[in-house]
């Protein structure tokens, strides 16, 4: 009898760890589903900036601090990928309307592009979003290092700037880099947005 009831108590303890187990695996992968960076890797983090908005107020990290944030660099002279770039952007602005999001594209012709020149581009662009921010760093060697800690790299020449999104998690992580030229991406990093609450 006693060898009757010890075989009963651990099928009932094999079945109830069978169910334990399924229940936590279950709960990690819905952990995972639900999670948009979880087969993402890390890259980095948001290196220190300062600078202004096109509404001169302050730039610096704390505005895309607990967000999910685009970065794209631009100038607004640029006649070729620049427009593109903005375009793209500006639809992936639309398509998620979520205040879990921050999109930030920084000038790399901080000497052409004052806060006014930005200003007047954003309304002439019709680029209204709020969240949507245009910054000017004040000098070269503020933006050179702003864009070598984003590892994308510092070009003397406006022309050779790069033409992907950045994409940042809400611990201000780098998570991706999308070329916005590119549609499979842009796709990619939309299905990524669509999942950020």
């Amino acid at each position: 009898m006693c060898l009757t009831l010890a075989k009963s108590l651990i099928m009932i303890l094999l079945t109830s760890s069978f169910f334990l187990n399924s229940c936590v695996q279950t709960e990690r992968t819905l952990h995972q589903t639900n999670d948009p960076f979880a087969s993402l890797n890390v890259y980095g983090s948001l290196p220190e900036f300062t600078g202004y908005t096109d509404e001169n107020k302050q730039a610096n990290s704390s505005m895309l601090k607990s967000k999910v944030s685009i970065i794209s660099f631009f100038f607004t002279s640029c006649g070729d990928v620049c427009p593109k770039l903005n375009t793209v952007q500006s639809r992936i602005v639309k398509n998620h309307a979520s205040n879990a999001l921050r999109f930030m594209s920084v000038t790399v012709d901080p000497l052409t592009d004052t806060q006014q020149h930005l200003r007047e581009h954003r309304q002439l662009m019709q680029f209204t979003d709020k969240r949507w921010f245009f910054v000017r760093m004040d000098n070269d060697s503020t933006l050179e290092s702003f864009m070598n800690g984003m590892l994308v790299g510092y070009a003397e020449n406006p022309q050779n700037h790069t033409a992907r999104l950045i994409l940042l998690d809400s611990n201000s992580r780098i998570r991706g880099y999308f070329d916005a030229l590119d549609k499979k991406q842009v796709d990619s990093l939309e299905s990524i947005l669509e999942k950020v609450q």
